[in-house]
């Protein structure tokens, strides 16, 4: 049996988002336990050099610029605005607003609960779909298949990396097992 377009774009965003839910309820333990408080750690980034840049970087993509807050919504968005792409919808970015762990548990659940909706035959004829990303420095074109493969898949687990390292970087005791989560089940 061959891969699905469903399997390899909503399946893969869904477990991986899962699995981040998974490692942000460690944290949110770990900021109780530690009295660090839950606003210090969402806003976290992997070093203070993404402080000192803050919102001037020169790099939108600069990994280090991003707050672990921002990491997890550009996780889940990344997701759900690639399976957009791949429909052929309007692509419409949500605020990233979210300021707790219960909120940003929130943005992850309605992101999942999206993608498991998701009519897995519409994601096939998506694959061989014209998709033009815009951007400040013009515009690519490349098929569905290989957006999803060279672009969406990338940027998510890009954003869902950081995250990883920024409650590493925190004393979050995180474990590939924690990044991996349950890679065994069906």
């Amino acid at each position: 049996m061959s891969l699905t377009a469903y399997e390899l774009s909503a399946g893969v965003f869904i477990r991986g988002l899962s699995n981040l839910k998974a490692q942000l309820m460690k944290a949110e333990a770990h900021a109780v336990a530690s009295g660090g408080g839950e606003s210090a750690l969402l806003d976290a980034r992997l070093s203070e050099e993404g402080r000192m840049q803050g919102a001037a970087s020169d790099s939108p993509g600069d990994l280090h610029r991003y707050t672990l807050a921002a990491q997890v919504h550009w996780a889940a968005e990344g997701a759900r605005l690639a399976m957009t792409q791949l429909l052929g919808a309007p692509r419409v970015p949500a605020a990233s607003d979210a300021r707790s762990f219960a909120e940003l548990y929130q943005r992850l659940d309605a992101t999942m609960s999206y993608l498991r909706d998701l009519v897995p035959g519409d994601l096939e004829a998506g694959l061989e779909r014209e998709i033009v990303m815009e951007h400040r420095r013009g515009s690519m074109r490349s098929s569905g298949h290989q957006f999803l493969v060279a672009f969406a898949i990338p940027h998510f687990y890009y954003h869902v990396t950081a995250a990883y390292g920024i409650l590493r970087n925190q004393g979050v005791r995180l474990t590939m097992g924690d990044f991996l989560g349950n890679w065994g089940a069906s």
